[in-house]
Parts: C-alpha cells; sequence; structure tokens
C-alpha cells in the first residue's frame, strides 16, 4: 500500500536532529499498525508539488501551525487536491491541521476555538458513530496542540470522538476520508519541549501549567493508529472489490 503523507510545516530547527519532520512522525506512529505501508513524503510549504493520482493509493496529511482559512499560497491548491482525492476515491487521513483543511475542502467551517488552545493530554469519548472505528473503547487520550478547530460540519459527516472543548474531536465521511483533531504522532517530550519553546507571553502560566499535568500519564496513540490502519486496509479491500 503506498500512502503519500502530505507534510504542511516542518519542526523547529532546534529539534529536527531528533524529529526531522511532522510526516516522518507520522510515518513512524502509523507504521508500527500498517507494515505493508510504503510511506512518502510531499512537503507542500517547501516547494513540492502535489502528487499525481497514479503515484498513491492513499494519503495521510499532517499538522501545521497555519490555519485553514488562511490566505497561503499552497492553500487553495490543497484544497483542490483534496476534492480530487475524494472523487477519485482515494482514502484520505488527517491529523490536528490535517483533520481541518479536509473539513474545508469538504464543505465545514473552520474558525478559533471560542474556548481558546487546547494543549495537553485530553480525553475524547467515543459517539455511537465512533464505535465502528474503535468498537471496544469508550474513551481515548490524546495529546493536543490547537486553537484552530472544526465548528461546522462537512454534510454527511459524522462526529466519532468528542469532548466538551472539541465537540468534532474527530471525524468520519460518507466516503473515504477519516480525521482527528489531536496529535496521536505526538509524545509528550515533544509537547513539553513545544510549551518551552513558544514565544514569551503567547501563553499566561496557568495555561502551560495545565499543559503540562499529565503528560505523564498512559496514551491511546497506538490505538488510534490501529483504528486508521484498519481505515486504510478497508478501503483497499472496497476497491479491490469494486475493480
Amino acid at each position: 500500500m503506498r500512502i503519500v503523507i502530505i507534510d504542511a510545516d516542518r519542526p523547529d530547527p532546534e529539534v529536527r536532529h531528533r524529529w526531522p519532520s511532522y510526516g516522518g512522525m507520522c510515518a513512524d506512529w502509523l507504521g508500527a499498525a500498517l507494515p505493508e505501508a510504503r510511506f512518502a513524503l510531499v512537503n507542500i510549504v517547501e516547494g513540492s508539488v502535489f502528487p499525481d493520482m497514479s503515484t498513491f493509493d492513499a494519503v495521510l496529511l499532517t499538522g501545521s501551525r497555519a490555519g485553514a482559512y488562511e490566505d497561503h499560497p499552497w492553500i487553495a491548491p490543497y484544497i483542490a487536491f483534496l476534492r480530487q482525492c475524494r472523487d477519485a476515491g482515494r482514502p484520505v487521513g488527517g491529523i490536528c491541521f490535517g483533520h481541518q483543511i479536509m473539513a474545508t475542502a469538504f464543505g465545514g467551517t473552520v474558525e478559533k476555538s471560542e474556548r481558546g488552545w487546547a494543549i495537553g493530554r485530553k480525553q475524547h469519548a467515543v459517539t455511537p458513530a465512533g464505535r465502528a472505528h474503535f468498537p471496544d473503547r469508550q474513551v481515548l487520550a490524546a495529546l493536543s496542540f490547537h486553537q484552530d478547530q472544526v465548528v461546522k460540519l462537512p454534510p454527511g459527516a459524522s462526529v466519532i470522538l468528542a469532548n466538551e472543548h472539541s465537540p468534532h474531536g474527530g471525524i468520519a465521511y460518507p466516503f473515504a476520508a477519516l480525521s482527528v483533531q489531536f496529535h496521536p504522532e505526538f509524545g509528550p517530550d515533544y509537547v513539553a519541549g513545544l510549551l518551552d519553546r513558544m514565544e514569551p507571553g503567547a501563553l499566561d502560566d496557568e495555561v502551560i501549567g495545565a499543559s503540562l499535568e499529565g503528560l505523564d500519564l498512559p496514551l491511546d496513540n497506538a490505538e488510534v493508529a490501529l483504528a486508521f490502519a484498519r481505515f486504510y486496509r478497508s478501503c483497499r479491500k472496497a476497491e479491490a472489490r469494486a475493480g
């Protein structure tokens, strides 16, 4: 299975010796649950072009510090590419910004949350629709780092994960697309480092303190990876049956 990872950002220079790319972090996270996958990384903010449909079987979208509603020169082509993937039946998975740009491309709305930042270990309830993807779980714990989020669902989409801060924390579509608002590819050390590297005054001490609490508690990153692996495999099987 050929999966192209669309990378829409890059880690800060001082940590690239350990985390060279967000796409690499995503490949490591998903690859453990989907060993048959072969990953190719495309960084669109560094000038790479979107790949031809014939070169991949599925897509995974990384996070980004950009906003899906911002006027970057690569946003409109990104939206067009995702609609092309949908129309061609290519499965699309998204994480954080990937979750948001998918919702934007498919008819939803993304804004800065009125609740402010969501940072650190957060629990998300598995909704009735989400049990198709997480059949044995009622709650999932994962790391968040965002203030933008989906505020209006795209037509036909279903919420699969939710909490008070992020009521659209996971979305499944009536076509081959699945996404989550949080970062299952992140570990606690990366989130702690992000907080440490933020500009002075960007967050008050209370928010930072609350964000650091619980970083030593268990996470369900592997469970989320298994759900994405099942999603990609099921799409692959459906394509084979149709073909």
